[in-house]
This record gives structure tokens, C-alpha cells and sequence, in this order.
């Protein structure tokens, strides 16, 4: 009986850790994919000339030299060349 509880015990501490695990993944890319898109939007706006942009949902604008505004989000972002 108590080999079962230990067994049961070790399944769910595997199953909430690959949860956690998932969840933390998804986040980062989350993160990554937005700091992308903020990097292309800059590229573009700047080697085509544009005013603003389009990218999955969020319309950018070019902000001073090194930043960009995103106008979902209502903030500003740096840019690093």
C-alpha cells in the first residue's frame, strides 16, 4: 500500500513539474517572439521609409532613432543594433 502512495506521489510531482515546465516554455516564447517582432517592424520602418506597421496584431511606429512605439501596448520600445 505504501509503495503505491510513493508511486502515485512520484507521478504527480512529474506531472506538475512538466506542467510547469510547459507553461514556463510557452512564456519565454512569447517574450522572444515579441522582442523579434518589435526588431523586424524596426528593420522594415526604417529601410522602407514606412510610418507605421502591421505585425500580429500590434501596429508599430518608428520612435526617435533606436526605438520603436507600439501602439497596442501603448509603449515605447529600445532597439539594440
Amino acid at each position: 500500500m505504501a509503495e503505491s502512495m510513493i508511486g502515485l506521489m512520484i507521478a504527480t510531482v512529474g506531472v506538475i513539474m512538466l506542467a510547469l515546465t510547459v507553461r514556463e516554455s510557452r512564456i519565454i516564447e512569447r517574450k522572444v517572439e515579441q522582442k523579434t517582432d518589435r526588431t523586424y517592424a524596426w528593420s522594415v520602418l526604417k529601410k522602407h521609409g514606412l510610418k507605421r506597421i502591421l505585425i500580429h496584431d500590434h501596429i508599430y511606429e518608428l520612435n526617435g532613432n533606436n526605438s520603436i512605439y507600439d501602439m497596442a501596448e501603448k509603449k515605447t520600445y529600445k532597439i539594440k543594433n
